[in-house]
């Protein structure tokens, strides 16, 4: 899969895309949210550059030879690490969250792949300030420091 440097319109972009692809088909309903709405357009988004990032990530994937396993059964937790690094400012992570999550329920249903998708970037992206900061890698499942406070040793 190539890469995108980091903060990037492509590299946000890819995310997005792989939140409307990775249940399989990206729904009428997740195209219209991406021309409507602002939060998307201040990162750079829009329907040309998703349309082309969209493309891409078929070409790296070699999606277009056989659609037998879905996008979320294709992708490793180390390639989903890889995406999410790619997005390391704060802000961008909180407001591509939010465009991920609104993406995901666009068609009033939340599949598992895009649940994955949110969890990943959640672990990844989570500190104990909250989303955004210094990412987690997604191999290495980690806990926040108040989330451990109740364990044992």
């Amino acid at each position: 899969m190539r890469h995108y440097p980091n903060n990037s319109p492509k590299a946000i972009a890819r995310i997005l895309a792989l939140g409307m692809l990775i249940d399989g088909v990206a729904e009428p309903e997740e195209y219209k949210l991406i021309e409507q709405d602002d939060i998307l357009r201040a990162l750079g988004i829009d329907s040309p550059l998703l349309d082309t990032v969209i493309r891409e990530f078929y070409e790296d994937l070699e999606l277009g030879q056989s659609m037998t396993r879905t996008l979320d059964q294709r992708l490793t937790a180390g390639d989903l690490s890889r995406v999410l690094e790619e997005v390391s400012h704060p802000f961008l992570q909180q407001t591509l969250l939010r465009g991920m999550m609104r993406i995901a329920l666009a068609n009033d249903e939340l599949s598992a792949g895009e649940a994955r998708l949110i969890r990943e970037a959640l672990i990844q992206w989570t500190s104990d300030n909250g989303v955004g900061g210094l990412p987690i890698s997604g191999n290495h499942p980690r806990r926040r420091q108040s989330d451990r406070a109740g364990l044992p040793n």
